[in-house]
């Protein structure tokens, strides 16, 4: 187990996570969305605390209590005054080591789940979301969505959680984290005390990074004849092309300069062709989407069914024109975005926690807000360049909702933005 600190001294808050190495990517088709379960079920009680004991220990200190659930990662976390962090240590520590998952609590929170689950699938939005990773992974784990299916929700049971546990919940997938002001010394001290006896893997190593999964790239769409509009989602892959690259930081940080260029603002080209110049759509983006061995370049938009070809073409075009020059003035705006962006989030404390634990966890180090500043600044159009020309040497996934939304649809806007970008 590996133990971050991160002291603040400017803030008097403080934020307290316990972070794991696990999410959906490490389920199976019977096990999908149990991860997320899981971390709805910590909650619900431990060995000394009730769900209520739980929810107003935390609230009496004034501090929010949460956590999430993504493809690679379960976190569990709680904010609030910096001299409260010991508090703050022991409860989350308490939650991820002591629940006992109590059956009644499972009962109601499964149908909670469920409930959740279905929201999703009502929703074009979030379904074209859902979708996209289907068509980037295919049948996948990582194509599969965080939430899991209905039919899993339904049946999963107290020792289908308690053997997850037992095989991902261990010392060296996990990272206790804390930022803001407080003191690290007996922070350190104390999480060593909570987490002594936490097991390790089975096979007593660490685990390796994840291989990744392959890429499809096939265009999916699914039909949602109460409204109007059509949801697109389109991502290109950006992984480092050779293994040792997988870990490179400045290789992300030049993709998420070039996803901000291209459709990060209202300024930004994307944004200003499709809603500025052409009126196509009020919603056209870009930006990026990562993990440890996964890097993605995604394009958003909503539009109506009559425009669509027009918003492929047109968005083709700009991808063309990106990898034969890069606007110098675009440049600039982008790396100020990000490098702002960092700073900004450097000043919260859960913001600042995460990101470390996410670079830990990808590249085994930290990186200061001020190094990572001094890399974006560096970062030249050639390097920018080079992105879009990657893009276009891959075929895109597309995922459509909506109106007049369907596989047969997303596929031939495949070939109406292949034919703009050749």
């Amino acid at each position: 187990m590996r133990l971050l600190a991160i002291r603040l001294p400017h803030v008097q808050s403080a934020s307290v996570g316990v972070f794991l190495r696990v999410g959906s990517r490490d389920e199976t088709p019977a096990t999908s969305g149990i991860s997320h379960v899981l971390e709805h079920m910590a909650f619900k009680g431990t060995t000394t605390r009730s769900v209520q004991a739980i929810n107003l220990d935390a609230e009496r200190l004034g501090a929010d209590v949460n956590a999430f659930t993504s493809k690679d990662t379960t976190g569990y976390f709680m904010t609030g005054l910096g001299n409260h962090v010991d508090q703050f240590l022991k409860m989350t520590a308490d939650i991820v080591l002591n629940s006992t998952f109590p059956e009644a609590e499972l009962k109601r929170e499964l149908e909670v789940i469920r409930q959740e689950a279905i929201e999703y699938l009502e929703d074009p939005q979030e379904s074209s979301g859902a979708l996209l990773d289907r068509a980037i992974w295919g049948d996948h784990a990582m194509g599969m969505p965080v939430i899991g299916t209905v039919q899993n929700i339904e049946r999963f049971t107290r020792d289908d959680l308690i053997v997850h546990v037992k095989s991902h919940y261990v010392a060296d997938k996990t990272v206790v984290a804390a930022a803001g002001n407080f003191d690290v010394e007996a922070f350190f001290a104390q999480a060593g005390q909570l987490f002594a006896g936490m097991p390790r893997s089975t096979n007593g190593m660490s685990p390796a990074l994840s291989a990744p999964a392959p890429y499809i790239g096939s265009a999916m769409g699914q039909r949602f004849s109460q409204v109007s509009q059509v949801f697109v989602n389109m991502a290109y892959p950006l992984a480092p092309a050779k293994a040792e690259e997988i870990q490179q930081q400045r290789w992300r940080l030049v993709a998420s300069v070039a996803a901000i260029l291209f459709g990060g603002g209202m300024s930004a080209p994307l944004t200003d062709t499709i809603r500025e110049r052409l009126g196509l759509a009020y919603t056209a983006e870009s930006s990026t989407e990562n993990g440890d061995v996964w890097f993605n370049f995604l394009v958003h938009a909503v539009t109506t069914p009559d425009k669509l070809e027009q918003l492929m073409t047109a968005t083709g075009e700009l991808l063309r024109e990106h990898a034969r020059l890069i606007d110098l003035v675009h440049l600039e705006r982008a790396k100020n975005q990000l490098a702002v962006s960092r700073v900004r989030s450097s000043e919260r404390t859960y913001a600042t926690m995460e990101r470390a634990v996410e670079e830990l966890f990808v590249h085994g180090m930290v990186t200061s807000t001020k190094e990572t500043i001094s890399v974006i600044e560096t970062i030249t159009a050639d390097e920018v360049r080079a992105v879009f020309e990657r893009i276009l040497k891959n075929r895109p996934a597309l995922a459509i909702t909506g109106k007049a939304a369907t596989t047969k649809a997303a596929k031939q806007l495949v070939s109406t933005l292949a034919a703009t970008t050749q």
